[in-house]
């Protein structure tokens, strides 16, 4: 395959790759030094980056639309917490989701902007049933294999060896052998069997005792591939979960790469897209019948040679039509404008920008960090059809006049100055009292007569770029939709897995999940007309009077809320608030969330005419515990009890 390559007009040619955990080595830095290789042969740069977009090289500066085409993500472990296009790499089989907790890591996946299929039906079709009817993504349509940038060496029979590297999980989780090490046991005393991986992993010896060992191999993109080469033959196994979503290691990849043939386990991926290109075994054949089929495959090459080298030459023909990371890169770079074109299109509803929105980003005590983290979410939104409002105190706007108009100044999209009285001052300026947030908002949307929506951004919230987009495609997708609302990254600084919260408890503010503010869109025409009878009144949840009917929960997570910071301060009577917003509008108490369990995304309420929000709060610890259970392992069985205990 020709590595020439012209990079489409208006990409940087650069995208970043995200490491999870750099002070390690995984099988996922091979990945990452062998997309590194395929970058630079066609002409682009691949950079790591942390999962939080911080370069590793700089962890201070973070990748964003303005310095990367995309970024790939390669684990379900993390939700998306970067402001670039993002792709997430579809490379592991279903059964690991629930290994590692269903729910949370598959609503990762959805947090990212795209998908990358490696033909995996199974994997495809887990994350088509969670977008299906969503309006924010599609499915998988680019692809890209845990592979090498292309053919390496030629057919070569090598030394006559069978090549096998891994970490022996096994000698570590397991007191019994597996089928894998019986296999491995009894072809060691052979001298056929050459084996590479980690010496020591996690402080065990994985390979003691082992005959055929020979040393570990470095992560470096090359290595592996020209120690296969040498042996002459592989030995490529998977788990019993990879076989049952048809997906492959990179061990078939590099193998071939290596110009050496595969004997391989009956994956049906390898017979369904290398046919007799390969020599297979059965693994769940008895350990003898196994390991005479593998003697029987080296004695067959040893003997056959010209054979042997012709089923490595069609092998590396299919290889090389399909599954080179250079091939997938120069395909990604070529459709990545119409893709995301379509995406946008497609949740848009092919009415541009038709939404007018009133942006407003509440700063009612000084903050340079929150005035310079508000004006770079307006910075970088795509989407222009908004007007947005700096709203500060009267005292703040006097006192910190030259600083906020020096950075206001500095933005590239105009955000205009709203000074409000924030404050109820007494003779002595040291001496003031908050006005009530519900009151200010009732205000702020006296002002906003002239848009479709209306957002409020609270000072501890940062927007992603698509934001706008994402809540103004709801708003014109459907006209029955009058509030809309994106998940949430929440961050505390410390979490290393953060949470994607999707929760709406307008019935109690959770200090450790709080409703937010900006990951709402409020539909103007559609909001209560006697708003002014319970907004004014309230401080804690003032968004809950603004709610009119069900509330659409859409996938992306394009806020990232700080939850060090709380806003507003909790200095509200939370029982007299929630008769209030019982008696304005009672529907709105019902527990919200989006939840992406079945072939549809379906709004899960908690919703009983007997449900009794007092009783909520009596033991409102059991009740936050029992959301989260469902939040993190799934609904069924856990709800059932959640409706015994409150009696519904």
């Amino acid at each position: 395959m020709s590595n020439v390559f012209s990079l489409p007009e208006g990409v940087f040619g650069r995208f970043g790759v995200v490491k999870l955990w750099p002070g390690i080595k995984t099988a996922e830095d091979e990945c990452i030094a062998r997309l590194k290789l395929a970058a630079k042969a066609i002409g682009v740069e691949c950079v790591e980056i942390h999962a939080d977009g911080g370069f590793i090289s700089a962890p201070d500066i973070k990748v964003s639309k303005a310095n990367v085409d995309f970024v790939i993500h390669l684990h379900y472990d993390t939700p998306k917490r970067y402001d670039a296009f993002s792709f997430v790499a579809l490379w592991n089989p279903l059964k690991f989701y629930h290994e590692w907790g269903y729910q949370r890591c598959s609503r990762n996946l959805t947090t990212h902007d795209d998908f990358i299929s490696c033909s995996s039906d199974a994997a495809d079709d887990h994350v088509a049933r969670m977008v299906r009817g969503s309006t924010t993504h599609l499915p998988a349509h680019f692809k890209l294999f845990h592979s090498t940038p292309g053919i390496v060496h030629g057919p070569t029979l090598g030394d006559g060896k069978l090549f096998y590297a891994g970490i022996n999980w096994e000698a570590i989780v397991s007191s019994r052998q597996s089928r894998q090490q019986e296999v491995l046991k009894r072809l060691d005393p052979t001298g056929l069997l050459k084996i590479y991986g980690p010496t020591i992993f996690q402080g065990v010896r994985v390979w003691e005792g082992y005959q055929s060992y020979v040393r570990e191999i470095p992560f470096d993109g090359f290595s592996m591939i020209n120690e296969i080469a040498k042996a002459g033959a592989a030995l490529v196994l998977s788990s019993q979960a990879h076989r049952d979503s048809e997906l492959m290691s990179n061990r078939l990849f590099e193998t071939i790469a290596a110009g050496t043939l595969v004997i391989c386990d009956e994956n049906p991926f390898a017979r369904k897209f290398f046919g007799d290109s390969l020599l297979y075994i059965d693994s769940r054949s008895p350990m003898e019948q196994i390991y005479s089929d593998i003697t029987t495959h080296l004695s067959w090459i040893k003997t056959h040679p010209e054979e042997a080298l012709a089923k490595v030459t069609k092998a590396q023909a299919i290889f090389n039509d399909h599954y080179t990371l250079i091939g997938s890169l120069k395909d990604l770079y070529s459709g990545l404008a119409e893709r995301k074109q379509k995406l946008t299109s497609r949740h848009l509803n092919h009415a541009g920008e038709r939404t007018r929105i009133s942006l407003n980003l509440l700063m009612l005590d000084y903050s340079t960090a929150t005035l310079k983290a508000h004006v770079e979410s307006v910075r970088q939104q795509t989407y222009g059809n908004f007007t947005a409002k700096l709203i500060v105190d009267r005292v703040v706007a006097e006192n910190f006049h030259p600083e906020i108009a020096r950075i206001l100044e500095g933005s590239p999209v105009e955000i205009q100055l709203k000074v409000i009285e924030a404050f109820k001052y007494g003779i002595h300026p040291e001496i003031k009292s908050r006005r009530r947030l519900g009151d200010i908002i009732q205000e702020l949307i006296g002002d906003a007569s002239d848009s479709d929506g209306i957002i409020f951004v609270a000072p501890n919230e940062k927007l992603m770029s698509n934001h706008l987009t994402v809540l103004a495609g709801a708003l014109q997708n459907d006209d029955q939709v009058n509030c809309a609302a994106t998940a949430a990254v929440l961050e505390d600084g410390q979490s290393p897995v953060h949470t994607v919260h999707e929760l709406i408890d307008f019935g109690h503010v959770d200090a450790a999940g709080p409703p937010g503010y900006g990951r709402f869109i409020f539909r103007t025409s559609a909001l209560p007309e006697d708003l002014p009878i319970a907004l004014p009144y309230l401080e804690g949840r003032p968004l809950a009077t603004l709610v009119n009917g069900r509330i659409k929960h859409l996938l992306p997570a394009t806020v990232r809320l700080d939850l060090r910071q709380c806003f507003p301060e909790r200095t509200w009577d939370e029982a007299a608030e929630t008769e209030l917003i019982k008696d304005f509008n009672p529907s709105v108490l019902k527990v919200s969330a989006g939840f992406y369990l079945a072939d549809t995304p379906t709004q899960i309420v908690v919703e009983s005419p007997k449900l009794n929000i007092a009783r909520l709060f009596l033991n409102k610890a059991w009740v936050k515990a029992q959301i989260q259970a469902i939040r993190t392992h799934g609904f069924g069985a856990r709800f059932e009890v959640l409706k015994r205990k409150l009696g519904i």
